[in-house]
């Protein structure tokens, strides 16, 4: 059977800058207003794999507040049309991943075959070292100016994943699944 992977995870995040390591000149230590506003927004992250890893996407959607089983099953939904084919989506055990998944059983029982990640287990999940990828790369010492400069800073380099197969084909590899 030919299997279409799709990895899914949820993040957190807010206006909170990612520090890193950066050169400045000798004595003079660079500083990084932040804003003290804490507005929240979560983020779905999903890899997408076609049978024989000839094809990879990364897709990414940001919703303020918490990411709710209606987010996941209207995504889910949107993916299936956009491919047209039965996927596999694998995930962890959360509640709504559960619900989202009950829901599908029930009411679109052909269109996914799903498969739990064990409990705990970011290790083997690729979607984390995308996130990773994002908050210590593209993120790095990045000072918002507000919620809509962070959303659009997020979208722009999730698409920048999106446009480079080879880095989410190495997602997979550093994640040493053998798929």
């Amino acid at each position: 059977m030919k299997k279409h992977l799709v990895f899914a995870d949820e993040i957190d995040f807010n206006l909170a800058t990612e520090i890193r390591k950066t050169w400045s000149p000798v004595g003079e230590t660079p500083i990084l207003r932040t804003p003290v506003f804490r507005q929240h927004h979560s983020a779905l992250r999903m890899i997408y794999q076609s049978p024989g890893r000839k094809k990879f996407r990364f897709h990414f959607t940001i919703h303020p507040g918490v990411i709710l089983t209606e987010h996941l099953i209207f995504r889910l939904t949107a993916l299936h049309h956009f491919y047209k084919k039965p996927l596999i989506p694998v995930w962890d055990n959360l509640p709504g991943h559960r619900a989202a998944t009950q829901y599908f059983l029930s009411h679109h029982p052909t269109w996914f075959n799903f498969e739990f990640l064990p409990a705990y287990a970011p290790e083997i999940n690729p979607t984390e070292s995308c996130w990773n990828h994002i908050k210590s790369v593209e993120l790095a010492n990045f000072v918002p100016a507000n919620s809509e400069h962070l959303v659009t800073k997020n979208l722009s380099s999730a698409k920048k994943i999106d446009d480079d197969a080879e880095l989410i084909r190495a997602f997979f590899k550093h994640e040493k699944l053998n798929l």
